[in-house]
């Protein structure tokens, strides 16, 4: 209902704008880009063997200024990346959950600063763990609640299983949180055995907090999570392409992921094909990484974000929400990755990662600029919006391994150089 009435006060405004007699005025010039140097650069990754295959797009000033694809989506049949492949978004799915979040706190169903375990119960029983004097592990109450604002920000303590070398993410690892036949709700039961390495709200560690969350807007609005976001942003977004699961009519624009291995070559790892992805006897639905979509479909999340929070007369969230998200909210938290904080110079909001100062060096090198906000996926998928350039990128990749791939900040070097307003 919040929607409609939105939409219908947009449509008003837009007769009574349309009537009103106005001053000729000078039609803004169409921003320019370097196509050339864009092409060269994302063809030269495929040629070298950097990747397989790439798509990249760029938005500055509300139109389009770049779209092109190169190489590979299914190496083994010779299927090339075209407009409408279909990726795995892996992480990216965070900022969605957490919009959705948001919306929820928009309608007055949940509150930040609500407990966690005030949806799911069983959170309350997690325990901190530290090693003792004596080399065994001592557990400790949680001092203060874990709170929904700690979930979305990655400071509830949790752990997520998928990075190892300590043994609380191996225990968290072992726990089999993802599997595909489970619905998440079958993993709160696990909860309470799984330790906390750290109490709530002390520190920021990369973890399975936003499936919680996936989880308790299940919970709140007795929806799965796919037809809770579909309701609320993919249906009035028009993101036709983006779900848990791949359909049939989809499945032969699924890309194939691969590995990249040490004398840097690919591997194949999951066929397309034959993908978990495109079984729809799944019911595993993650708010942490199990969306998969298309680069035209996830333009549209990502112009909402940037126009804070309407698209195209549909308004999505109240601007003070996205603005919200849009914000750093660690401030001084000490974090226990170098993704946030450190040389980084990135804070964190509801959703995702927010620039906070850079220097020329930095900016010119990966193309950080102060107030961006997006976040990216396992298989090196990366997205990001830029208000102060009104600009968004976007870059679709699917593979594993290795360190952040160098085309990552090629691209976003080259996109900041052509779209930033001060050029």
């Amino acid at each position: 209902m919040k929607h409609f009435k939105h939409l219908l006060l947009s449509s008003v405004l837009l007769g009574a704008v349309a009537c009103s007699p106005s001053p000729a005025a000078e039609l803004p010039l169409a921003p320019t880009f370097n196509t050339a140097a864009m092409d060269a650069l994302l063809s030269g990754a495929v040629e070298r063997g950097d990747v397989v295959g790439v798509q990249a797009l760029v938005f500055d000033e509300g139109q389009t200024v770049y779209r092109n694809s190169f190489g590979m989506a299914d190496r083994e049949r010779n299927v090339p990346v075209k407009s409408d492949t279909v990726y795995r978004v892996y992480s990216m799915t965070k900022p969605v959950t957490s919009a959705l979040i948001m919306d929820l706190m928009e309608e007055g169903k949940l509150k930040l600063s609500d407990p966690a375990s005030k949806y799911v119960p069983q959170l309350a029983q997690m325990k901190v763990v530290s090693m003792g004097a004596d080399g065994k592990p001592q557990y400790a109450d949680q001092t203060k609640p874990m709170t929904i604002e700690d979930l979305l920000l990655h400071r509830a303590g949790m752990a997520y299983g998928i990075f190892g070398g300590n043994p609380i993410e191996d225990a968290w690892g072992k726990a089999n949180l993802f599997n595909p036949k489970a619905t998440m709700s079958s993993n709160m039961d696990k909860m309470p055995m799984l330790p906390l390495l750290g109490q709530p709200s002390e520190q920021w560690f990369y973890s399975f907090s936003i499936d919680i969350l996936g989880q308790i807007a299940e919970v709140v609005t007795g929806q799965t999570l796919g037809e809770a976001m579909e309701e609320r942003f993919f249906e009035p977004l028009g993101m036709t392409e983006t779900s848990f699961r791949v359909s049939a009519e989809m499945k032969p624009r699924f890309a194939s992921n691969y590995m990249l291995q040490a004398d840097g070559t690919f591997m194949l790892i999951e066929d397309g094909q034959n993908s978990p992805f495109a079984d729809t006897t799944n019911v595993m639905e993650s708010g942490g990484g199990g969306l998969t979509s298309t680069t035209d479909d996830w333009i549209k999340f990502a112009r909402m974000l940037l126009n804070e929070g309407e698209f195209e007369g549909k308004r999505i969230l109240e601007a003070d929400t996205v603005k919200l998200m849009r914000t750093d909210h660690l401030k001084d938290t000490p974090s226990l990755l170098p993704w946030v904080g450190g040389t980084s110079n990135a804070g964190f909001g509801y959703g995702g990662a927010v620039q906070l100062d850079v220097n020329t060096e930095l900016q010119a090198q990966s193309g950080r600029f102060p107030g961006q906000f997006g976040w990216g996926g396992a298989a090196r998928t990366d997205f990001w919006i830029d208000p102060e350039n009104d600009s968004i990128g976007i870059i679709m990749l699917q593979f594993f391994g290795g360190e952040d791939p160098k085309i990552h900040s090629d691209f976003r070097a080259l996109t900041l150089a052509e779209t930033r307003d001060d050029k």
